[in-house]
């Protein structure tokens, strides 16, 4: 036991060691990390259910068990036998944690994420056009898709279908920094626990699995399970999985993946009109937004209304964990970063998203 206990440990700092330099994230990540995710990603896609749900819930029986069990041992003065569960228990506890560092948290120190994002000057007077562009296929979308009478949007297929939807986007995503297996997404029997702490889907690398809240609207489903399926590519820290979901989504020819992307990120592409010369383009450009959009918003909002009673909570101790394992923004990782201006020729710094949004714009329109 003591044996076991020191290997894992052993193994443990191992992984910190590599976590500690890109060059050894990067290699341990595309090597040990890939070969262990996708043989369980491969695994775990047959089955319909949770398999991590199912493994914590049987885990924490049989730790709540051990530790009765060692209790009652210990009233009965068998300390030795008291320890021995006590050093179970510490066992599957540092085992868990240990392959979710290896298999996970190592690559959260890796290389840069190769996504193609624009890199070309911003030119003011075309702000405008973009963001209207942008507007314009958001309402295009909109027109395609239809709403029952609470503005909530419907989906004419299933949901296993639309998940594989956006699984199927992620194919295009191939060499030696992704993971080539992407992991289905599987609904979250737990979602009203998750959804009280203000946390709308999961990824357990140990087994490979990506979950959803199914409390998730159906407008907000694609682009919450892109991110997770995102981590389940190798993409391991949050701001690249963002950027990922917003990728594969805007970039979708399905219309509701589209306005996933739109709904989550469309401001920031409009924010960008505050930097042309007319003050008046900001306003005019989302007058042109459909009112179907903030319709859907404002069911959204109501939807959501008194269910996350425990967001701080939640979101202190995923900001603790991401910090933990060197995300140093915490959960603001998850937001976007600012527009700049450049203080000395004062050229116009585009944003992470903005960048993506500029980015497709050039390659349909340009």
């Amino acid at each position: 036991m003591c044996l076991a206990l020191l290997t894992i440990i052993a193994f443990l700092i191992t992984a910190l060691v590599f976590k500690s330099d890109a060059k050894l994230a990067e290699q341990w990540t595309r090597h040990f990390s890939k070969s262990y995710v996708e043989a369980f990603t491969q695994l775990n896609n047959q089955t319909p259910f949770s398999v991590t749900e199912a493994s914590f819930i049987v885990v924490v029986i049989s730790c709540v068990v051990f530790l009765a069990w060692g209790f009652s041992l210990l009233g009965n003065k068998k300390i030795w036998g008291f320890i021995h569960r006590l050093m179970v228990i510490a066992l599957v506890i540092t085992g868990a944690l240990t392959m979710y560092t290896a298999t996970f948290g190592v690559a959260y120190s890796r290389a840069t994420l190769p996504l193609e994002k624009y890199e070309g000057e911003v030119v003011k007077e075309e702000i405008k056009d973009v963001a209207t562009y942008f507007v314009e296929d958001c309402n295009n979308c909109l027109n395609e898709l239809d709403f029952d009478d609470k503005n909530e949007v419907i989906v004419h297929y299933s949901k296993k279908e639309l998940l594989e939807k956006v699984r199927k986007e992620y194919k295009q995503f191939t060499g030696e920094y992704y993971f080539e297996t992407v992991p289905t997404g599987k609904p979250l029997l737990s979602s009203g626990f998750f959804t009280s702490v203000g946390i709308v889907g999961m990824y357990f690398s140990v087994l490979g699995e990506a979950h959803y809240n199914t409390y998730l609207t159906n407008a907000e489903l694609p682009f919450d399970i892109a991110h997770e399926m995102a981590h389940g590519i190798g993409v391991a820290r949050e701001d690249d999985a963002q950027l990922m979901a917003l990728y594969v989504c805007l970039n979708s020819d399905e219309p509701l993946l589209r306005y996933s992307a739109y709904l989550h990120t469309i401001d920031r592409i409009i924010n960008l009109t505050t930097y042309t010369d007319n003050p008046d383009d900001y306003k005019e450009v989302w007058s042109k937004m459909d009112q179907k959009f903030y319709d859907n918003i404002r069911y959204i909002n109501n939807h959501w209304k008194g269910k996350m009673f425990l967001y701080d909570f939640g979101n202190k101790i995923n900001d603790w964990y991401l910090k933990t394992f060197g995300q140093k923004s915490g959960t603001t990782s998850y937001d976007d970063t600012p527009t700049e201006v450049d203080p000395v020729d004062h050229k116009i710094i585009l944003s992470h998203y903005q960048s993506i949004y500029y980015k497709n714009y050039y390659d349909n329109v340009k």
